[in-house]
């Protein structure tokens, strides 16, 4: 079968959730637009409504975003692939039901990938179920994948259990762990800034840069009832675990001998294996800031004398070879003044200058910023003298904006993510040992800011301004989007 003909089935478990409508099922219409599928694709929604293919496809319609690159015909072309199953998915009865009227739809040999958007604690019974009845078996040569959401487990010990669990089931090359942020443009841009660029690469260690810091800021609450999850998650699980780590590593990674997945996920993993442990340091509490915001407690779902961080800021250093006593600076929290990822790459100074004290904190004005959303871009700032007479000196930067230079938007973040799945690149997807470093770091943090104060913080600001102190004398300050 030539790879135009080969047909791949994408079956969502928990298609009627929101998830689904707002993000997967458009990447997949940006990506069939585009024709950017290895061939034929079918997409099947399972869940428990007792809808029909009729039902789920104008639950689509009303409520997926339509993409503007498409036409109503490509829309109702794509939907005419899409079908759905009624199903509870709780016993092997189900699942033989379910694999047979999947060969139906298929209607001879296809690849299968089946995204868990359903809750973690049912992704053992939902992935033992595929292995017993032969949904999962690769024998034949055609591929089977299972992509999970995050969380994946809430603490080191769990997300051993889990990997332990799954890898019993299923090879290591037919999971993959899904974190949405490394489907970014600005992300994926990292490793061709650091390293196809002479004028980064050899300023990028400890002898040119003095810290970096790395901002995941968001201006919701507890919207939508998430307030109960949430309150069993916190700050640290919810975003610094997976989303804050992963920027650390993309950033302060080797170069890979090859960019291939296996080299690539190797580097990453150094680096979270060389993340200096903030249980290990004698004075934890002056490296950490966490806060809650004022009226989290009232929130639906909250308990009333909850103790979970919506914000949380620490000084983290890496203690390798390049990074060797450089800090880097991490922020999240909830009910931020804005909404914006970013990382700063903050350049040394020369040991003197000609232009004014060195002592005088603002001269600091080498700083790279990647703008990873929303506005995705990069940049870079220095310092000119502003004509006339007299040695006035003003700030000013070079910007890159992916809007602005090409002519097609960037594709989110899932488009870039589910075509990988589909081809089998699991690049930007997470190990199981990446997994588990990232909560080794975690469940460190966690351990050792629960012996430092939660301060509250008004919404609409920055968050506790204790977080200020994390910064060394004449080190700078946050990012403010």
């Amino acid at each position: 079968m030539s790879a135009s003909d080969q047909l791949t089935q994408v079956i969502i478990f928990g298609a009627s959730g929101d998830l689904t409508a707002r993000k997967l099922v458009p990447a997949l219409y940006a990506a069939y637009c585009q024709h950017l599928f290895p061939g034929r694709l079918q997409l099947i929604g399972v869940a428990r409504r007792p809808w029909d293919d009729a039902a789920f496809r104008d639950h689509l319609t009303k409520s997926a975003p339509r993409l503007k690159t498409c036409s109503f015909d490509s829309w109702e072309a794509f939907l005419s692939q899409t079908s759905y199953v009624p199903t509870h998915l709780e016993t092997e009865a189900d699942y033989r039901t379910l694999s047979k009227r999947l060969d139906t739809i298929a209607g001879g040999p296809c690849n299968r990938v089946f995204y868990l958007a359903i809750k973690p604690d049912l992704f053992m019974s939902a992935v033992s179920h595929l292995r017993t009845v032969g949904l999962l078996d690769q024998s034949s040569g055609l591929k089977r994948r299972v992509v999970v959401e995050k969380p994946f487990g809430t603490d080191l010990a769990s997300a051993k259990v889990l990997n332990d669990a799954l890898l019993k089931l299923l090879g290591e090359d037919q999971l993959y762990r899904i974190d949405h942020y490394l489907g970014k443009e600005t992300v994926q841009n990292l490793l061709v800034m650091r390293f196809r660029n002479a004028f980064f690469e050899p300023l990028w260690n400890q002898k040119y840069v003095e810290l970096v810091q790395i901002t995941v800021a968001e201006n919701l609450g507890m919207e939508g009832g998430r307030g109960g999850y949430y309150d069993t998650s916190g700050a640290v699980r919810d975003i610094l675990q997976n989303h804050v780590l992963q920027l650390l590593a993309l950033v302060a990674m080797e170069p890979p001998t090859r960019l291939d997945q296996k080299s690539i996920r190797d580097e990453k993993v150094k680096v979270l294996q060389a993340l200096r442990l903030p249980a290990d340091e004698p004075d934890f509490a002056e490296h950490i800031v966490r806060g809650q915001f004022d009226g989290y407690r009232s929130e639906p779902g909250v308990a009333k004398d909850s103790q979970t961080e919506t914000f949380i800021a620490t000084r983290a250093y890496i203690d390798n070879w390049r990074w060797g006593g450089v800090p880097f600076l991490l922020r999240t929290g909830k009910l931020l003044a804005g909404r914006f990822t970013s990382i700063a790459v903050q350049f040394r100074m020369p040991p003197t200058t000609l232009f004014g004290s060195y002592n005088e904190c603002h001269l600091r004005p080498n700083t790279l910023t990647i703008r990873v959303q929303p506005n995705e871009g990069i940049d870079l700032s220095f310092e000119v003298k502003e004509p006339g007479a007299g040695l006035n000196i003003k700030p000013m930067k070079l910007t890159f904006d992916y809007s602005g230079n090409f002519n097609t938007p960037s594709p989110e973040a899932y488009q870039r993510l589910l075509q990988d799945v589909v081809v089998g690149d699991q690049s930007l997807f997470l190990r199981s040992d990446e997994v588990e470093e990232s909560w080794r770091y975690a469940d460190s943090l966690r351990a050792a800011m629960e012996q430092t104060p939660l301060l509250p913080y008004a919404p609409g600001g920055w968050g506790p301004a204790q977080a200020a102190g994390l910064f060394g004398e004449c080190e700078g300050r946050w990012a403010q989007g």
